[in-house]
């Protein structure tokens, strides 16, 4: 399976009863719940692997790991640079990547309030510049 195969394989995984699963048979909501792990470590593997990876396949697994986190740390903020990289007059790319910030650092940090400043400013090539320094300067990686 290629990059978009997996994505589409972890959005049906997504689909299926899994909240039923959990609350019923916690055995086959935990097998379930392994396989989808190898799906998304699997994925990021491709994306490290494949060239030319669909910039709406990191979207909708963006989207996916939003509503259910699967993915964590450099490999989401990659993702979230890539796309905005992909996409740099996307202001909703910034936003979401505000948001996935906001839940994994401090959003009262000075870095924070001066990237989420420019985003809101409309300023999006100093935001895109900044973007990958983001994990860094919030004291999030070393």
């Amino acid at each position: 399976m290629n990059f978009a195969e997996r994505v589409k394989k972890i959005e049906e995984m997504l689909n299926e009863d899994w909240f039923e699963m959990l609350e019923t048979n916690e055995d086959e909501y935990e097998e379930w719940r392994g396989r989808l792990e190898d799906h998304a470590e699997q994925v990021v593997g491709h994306y490290d692997n494949e060239t030319g990876v669909d910039m709406d396949s990191v979207d909708k697994l963006l989207q996916l790991n939003d509503e259910f986190p699967l993915l964590y740390g450099e490999d989401t903020v990659r993702l979230y640079v890539a796309l905005i990289e992909a996409r740099p007059e996307d202001k909703s790319a910034y936003e979401r990547y505000i948001d996935y910030l906001a839940a994994i650092g401090d959003a009262t940090h000075e870095e924070f309030l001066r990237f989420h400043t420019l985003v809101e400013a409309g300023r999006l090539d100093e935001a895109r510049t900044l973007a990958p320094q983001m994990p860094k300067r919030l004291g999030l990686e070393d």
